[in-house]
């Protein structure tokens, strides 16, 4: 029997055609590159994971079960091989915020705004990548991928290895702290 059902809302796919695997590669593709570059802050990197990802995800593509949304599996899978990735280096660092994130104050500019107006929208978000930069690694994923992102808390709890109530306390403290040095800075008039 064959089982089909939708990927991310999208087209029906057939489990057992073989085919999925390269519908999911080509749906997911830029939105995990976005996350890999929020998490690493290098493009070689973020496509060396990204490479990895569909790899690792290749060679298990027995282990999904089917349960759930396909690239929910792939980001858990991504953030998993950067997060190591991190760790390994030691290092902690961050992508800027690209421009068509969820977070307010950072949508992308018309192509009719002001040079004025573009000046203004790259301090913002200069001054707030140097924030996000401070925190600590799990915080920033947790705060990416769900203010950034939009992602559940329960996706987020899996893909970082922590329970749901821990990455709700990472985002809510994460946006605290931010909202703290913004106004400790006076930066909240702008």
């Amino acid at each position: 029997m064959e089982t089909t059902d939708k990927i991310g809302g999208g087209e029906p796919r057939n489990l057992l055609a073989g085919e999925p695997f390269e519908i999911w590669v080509r749906r997911s593709r830029d939105t995990l590159f976005a996350t890999l570059m929020r998490i690493l802050r290098d493009e070689s990197e973020a496509e060396d994971i990204l490479q990895d990802t569909y790899l690792r995800a290749y060679t298990r593509l027995g282990s999904f079960r089917g349960e759930g949304d396909p690239i929910g599996w792939l980001r858990r899978i991504a953030v998993r091989l950067a997060l190591n990735r991190i760790r390994a280096r030691k290092l902690r660092r961050w992508l800027p915020l690209s421009f068509g994130s969820v977070e307010e104050g950072l949508q992308p500019p018309d192509k009719k705004s002001l040079p004025d107006a573009d000046a203004a929208l790259a301090q913002q978000r200069s001054r707030l990548e140097e924030l996000i930069a401070k925190l600590p690694a799990k915080a920033r994923v947790a705060f990416s991928l769900r203010v950034l992102d939009d992602r559940p808390y329960d996706e987020i709890a899996e893909a970082i290895g922590s329970s749901e109530a821990t990455v709700r306390s990472l985002v809510s403290r994460s946006r605290n702290r931010l909202e703290s040095e913004i106004q400790q800075r006076g930066w909240n008039d702008e």
